[in-house]
């Protein structure tokens, strides 16, 4: 019974969710593949600079492998819910912009089914498309007078994903898992394009998909304990999963349209990780992942493999104290992510990131389990060829981790 009021409650928080999950984007890169793809990182991962394949920790909810659900305790209901704001400044031959924004990042669940047998259930954004710009140029300029072209691009959408997962250990130190992925959403990418001579006939050109497909995700993770040291070693894999045919361009020229239809795919992907842990106050994580985004098409054209690594570190100072910071959890990360598009011809910017942040333990007299994450990154997204959009980001992520005991017995005396 305390289970199913729990996977009850689970499912009307998650419905409850879509409300409030429209996420702010304003980056001309989202124009290309999927737009800007987001991890699957709850507050901590996100904090060490998105690792976690590797990474195993009864109090922590970690999606990035789901071999890790089965380390939560007995008796523990963890509730994870993050957002961040961000301000990006955007530079291109000199011209800058400043675009701030405020996005919804993640909610998850997690509690034990059985014994060595845990639960996940999430909902966090795929993928998320924001833009919009143009240009003039000048088509001829002669004694008849002076025509010029203007072309503006915008977009907007982006793909969600649900997400529910188990985590087992059929024995100690060896867990295996599978999340079970539904990812839904849309996109437009509309071009206008007009002339000063009002001769010329206005071209309309609009990209539009409605997306919806199942994906799944297995993970494996191994744990040795040495002493005081603990080393766990990951690896995930995702097959790819086709997409209903519901891809369009749609050009209007005049009155009349011309419409084509695509097939569109979500990459395999590979991941591992590998996380050494002393004492349980000093944890040292790194992740590698490839996404093979070569064998996808977006509207016709193919994107590109994307790789991804990161290193990240988690230090605490005392496990059992009331001190405030010396029970606070410090935790710094990198990141280096290549891009899933190109862009004519050649692969699109790659992106480097810094993030440090902080566990603040809420300290009470019911529960010293639970954490504010807050977290300050620093993103760099670096173009691949002259003259293109340079990038450059400052995030504030905040999260709140809940760590509620549950299913426990009350007992009369």
């Amino acid at each position: 019974m305390k289970i199913f009021k729990a996977l009850l409650l689970s499912a009307i928080t998650l419905l409850a969710v879509p409300v409030c999950a429209e996420n702010g984007m304003n980056s001309p890169y989202t124009r290309y593949g999927f737009g800007q793809l987001c991890g699957m990182e709850t507050g901590t991962s996100k904090s060490m600079g998105g690792t976690g394949i590797g990474v195993r920790n009864s109090n922590q909810i970690n999606m990035l492998n789901p071999a890790s659900y089965a380390a939560i305790d007995t008796l523990t209901f963890l509730l994870d819910i993050g957002a961040s704001l961000s301000n990006t400044n955007i530079a291109e031959n000199g011209v800058k912009l400043n675009a701030r924004n405020t996005t919804f990042d993640y909610l998850a669940m997690q509690f034990r089914l059985l014994p060595r047998l845990g639960f996940t259930l999430g909902m966090m954004p795929y993928s998320n498309i924001g833009y919009k710009f143009g240009g003039t140029e000048t088509i001829y300029d002669d004694e008849d007078g002076k025509v010029t072209s203007t072309n503006t691009y915008s977009g907007e959408g982006g793909l969600h994903q649900v997400t529910a997962g188990l985590g087992y250990s059929p024995f100690k130190g060896l867990s295996v898992g599978a999340n079970f992925s539904y990812i839904y959403g849309e996109m437009y990418h509309y071009i206008y394009n007009q002339y000063s001579d009002a001769n010329i006939t206005k071209r309309t050109k609009l990209y539009m998909a409605d997306i919806t497909t199942y994906n799944l995700n297995f993970g494996l993770q191994y744990q040795a304990n040495i002493g005081k040291s603990r080393l766990t070693f990951g690896a995930t894999y995702r097959p790819g999963a086709n997409i209903d045919d519901e891809a369009y361009v749609i050009e209007t020229i005049s009155v009349s349209d011309t419409i084509g239809r695509y097939h569109m795919a979500l990459p395999t992907e590979y991941g591992a990780g590998v996380s050494y842990t002393y004492d349980n106050r000093l944890t040292i994580a790194a992740d590698y992942s490839i996404q093979q985004y070569s064998t996808v098409e977006f509207f016709g054209a193919k994107g590109c493999d994307r790789t991804r690594a990161s290193l990240g570190v988690e230090y605490i100072p005392e496990l059992l104290t009331r001190k405030l910071l010396r029970r606070t959890r410090y935790r710094a990360g990198l990141h280096y992510a290549t891009a899933h598009y190109t862009i004519d011809g050649k692969q699109g910017p790659t992106e480097y990131g810094a993030i440090v942040g902080v566990g603040l333990p809420i300290m009470n007299g019911w529960n010293g389990k639970s954490i504010v994450n807050i977290s300050a990154q620093a993103v760099h997204t670096r173009p691949n060829a002259p003259g293109m959009i340079t990038e450059n980001s400052l995030r504030l992520n905040i999260g709140l981790s809940f760590n509620e005991t549950w299913f426990n017995k009350w007992k009369v005396q």
